[in-house]
């Protein structure tokens, strides 16, 4: 299959004023909004589809620019436990046609676009970063899949797109970072075609649900301050100031992830709790990714391993509760 564009798609006919949600004219510098009279301006030629004045979206948006160079490598993206599950997430996305449209939302350094594109599939790609879009489009150019036009700085619940715009939708490990998460589901629905795909991927589970959890990493922290001691403490915190996401993190049980979507008038096909021992190791290994000057990693055989454990573990009702991350396909009604 060849790389790159798979059919000509003119994305601008679908582009809309994140501000007001009319059609936007392309000009020279940018877009222009004749009904509001918003101009949205290039930056390094990624159009800057957004409107922001919450502090918070401003800072999220600096912060991972901040670490777009090394996002990946803080993330471990390229070990086989990540590429599995994410190519799990991706399953119904990935069966789609040839030249089907799909939009996902914060799209980071376009890891997941990399699997649409070998499909295929047509991917537009957006993140509310400046930063991340431009690596996001980095990377894909180094692997062959490069078409400016199909890369976005756009809000996540101000989607610059017209209604059924899409094919499928997608959001990976992004929801938990927004203030107002049936908003921006609501806007994935609106942008989806009817009986279209919609995939909310790599979600936190809230752990503070479950007290045996909690306390056990209380005494954990006890532990770890006794022996390090507090100073010591103290400089770790300080060392990794630049490294703390200025986010919203918020995290979500079984029952209420499933009512967000449904709030969203999302109809959730399935819901799969994924990462286990995987999600402790990818804990552990971001932390000293974050602390210390080195890159560290899981050996691959043995990342198969718990790969294997933790969908064996997965399948147990009870167990199934204690996962690491939620995933659930939805379909727009």
């Amino acid at each position: 299959m060849k790389k790159g564009k798979p059919t000509p798609f003119d994305i601008e006919s679908f582009i809309i004023c994140p501000n007001c949600s009319h059609r936007i004219t392309k000009k020279t510098k940018g877009f222009f909004c004749r009904n509001c009279k918003s101009h949205y301006p290039y930056v390094k030629s990624i159009p800057l589809l957004i409107k922001i004045e919450d502090h918070h979206k401003l800072n999220e948006a600096d912060y991972n620019s901040s670490v777009s160079k090394i996002y990946r490598q803080l993330h471990q993206l390229g070990s086989y436990r990540n590429t599995y599950f994410h190519l799990r997430s991706l399953k119904p996305i990935l069966g789609l046609d040839a030249n089907s449209k799909v939009l996902e939302l914060g799209c980071g350094t376009g890891y997941d676009a990399g699997f649409l594109f070998q499909k295929g599939l047509i991917v537009v790609e957006t993140d509310i970063s400046v930063g991340q879009v431009l690596e996001a489009k980095k990377q894909l150019a180094k692997r062959g899949f490069m078409n400016s036009n199909f890369f976005y700085v756009a809000d996540a619940e101000n989607i610059p797109f017209a209604d059924e715009s899409f094919n499928a939708t997608f959001i990976t490990a992004t929801l938990h970072h927004l203030e107002h998460p049936v908003k921006a589901l609501s806007e994935m629905r609106r942008c989806t075609e009817k009986g279209g795909i919609i995939v909310i991927a790599m979600e936190p589970n809230r752990y503070e649900w479950i007290l045996v959890i909690g306390f056990g990493f209380s005494i954990m922290k006890k532990i770890l301050l006794t022996v390090l001691g507090k100073r010591f403490a103290k400089k770790l915190k300080a060392r990794t100031k630049d490294w703390r996401e200025p986010n919203i993190e918020k995290t979500f049980s079984k029952k209420e992830i499933l009512t967000l979507v449904k709030k969203a008038g999302l109809n959730p096909q399935k819901i799969k709790g994924i990462w286990f021992t995987c999600g402790f190791i990818h804990w552990v290994i971001t932390l000293l990714n974050k602390t210390t000057k080195k890159t560290w990693y899981l050996n691959k055989d043995i990342e198969e391993f718990l790969v294997l454990f933790d969908d064996l573990i997965a399948r147990v009702p009870l167990i199934n509760h204690f996962a690491c991350n939620w995933t659930l396909f939805c379909k727009r009604d």
